[in-house]
């Protein structure tokens, strides 16, 4: 396992792990609160980073195309992105959420494709009709169970859509700009425009009843699941290519199940089995393919 593996996988289980650390925080603060706090956080310290080092000649060297790429990631990647996926955890199980999320690299691969990164074979095709069938059942399972809403389901959906293309649109940046500076610059922009939407829940937080575990999970949310987290995974991107780096994903849902079994005490069955037996069937499809030639090495560094 390379370093780079290994830093991905170690982000696989911190984003895991991440679903029941924001549920257990949300019980005693306002979501937009915590979001705000740990969004905050983690731009301050990699902005701090970048211009305490060499990384600032990155910001200089950016061009008016690039920049236009890098609020593009702001919006989509980091605003969009923690908007739906803090409203729609609020709303629906951490297992629903996790396993909705698995379709990411299913959606990965095929805007991958869709951009001219990769050929994808018939059996990719048909894991991403399993996984959305999949997805599909576990929606109407939560909503009968009583466990999730449609609504939060959709926006994990929804979450799966801008984490696509936060790490397709990103990748040609990679090639010229490091992944910290490409990940604080964007969380930045999506940072200032979280706050304003966040003012109305800080102005209601019961500020002297948070316990120190709330404040320890804030910590681990900024530093882990943002800080360290979204770095490595643009690290992965360019190094690794899209598709493989995306693959990861697969590990974050096991993570999730696990902890929120043993933390929350939740659990999975009846039609959401079936339709986590899916998306994982469907998962496992999409990476069944044959090695891609020199000529279509999603490896190879995107153009700029």
């Amino acid at each position: 396992m390379t370093r780079v593996d290994f830093y991905l996988l170690l982000t696989a289980i911190i984003w895991g792990s991440n679903y029941s650390v924001i549920k257990l925080v949300l019980q005693e603060m306002p979501p937009r609160t915590f979001n705000g706090l740990r969004l905050l956080i983690a731009s301050t310290v990699f902005l701090a980073t970048i211009f305490a080092t060499r990384r600032r000649d990155d910001v200089a060297r950016l061009t008016a195309r690039h920049w236009a790429v890098v609020v593009l990631l702001g919006i989509v990647g980091q605003f969009a992105y923690q908007m739906l996926f803090i409203a729609g955890l609020e709303r629906t199980s951490v297992m629903n959420a996790s396993i909705i999320i698995a379709c990411t690299p299913a959606a990965v691969s095929i805007a991958s494709a869709a951009v001219g990164h990769e050929r994808l074979p018939l059996a990719h095709w048909l894991g991403t009709a399993l996984s959305f069938l999949g997805v599909s059942l576990i929606v109407r399972g939560g909503a009968v169970a009583g466990v999730s809403s449609p609504a939060g389901d959709l926006m994990m959906i929804a979450c799966v859509g801008c984490w696509t293309v936060y790490t397709v649109a990103g990748r040609p940046l990679l090639a010229s700009y490091s992944p910290l500076v490409i990940t604080g610059l964007s969380m930045a922009i999506g940072t200032a425009l979280f706050l304003p939407f966040s003012v109305s829940d800080f102005a209601r937080t019961p500020w002297a009843d948070i316990r120190l575990l709330a404040w320890v999970c804030v910590v681990f949310s900024s530093l882990l699941a943002l800080n360290f987290a979204y770095t490595a995974w643009y690290l992965g991107v360019r190094q690794l290519g899209s598709s493989r780096t995306s693959i990861y994903s697969n590990v974050v849902p096991v993570a999730a199940l696990l902890v929120a079994m043993v933390a929350l005490g939740e659990r999975l069955a009846g039609i959401r089995l079936v339709g986590a037996v899916l998306v994982a069937a469907g998962v496992l499809l999409t990476r069944w393919r044959r090695r891609p030639s020199p000529l279509e090495d999603e490896d190879a560094p995107a153009e700029t």
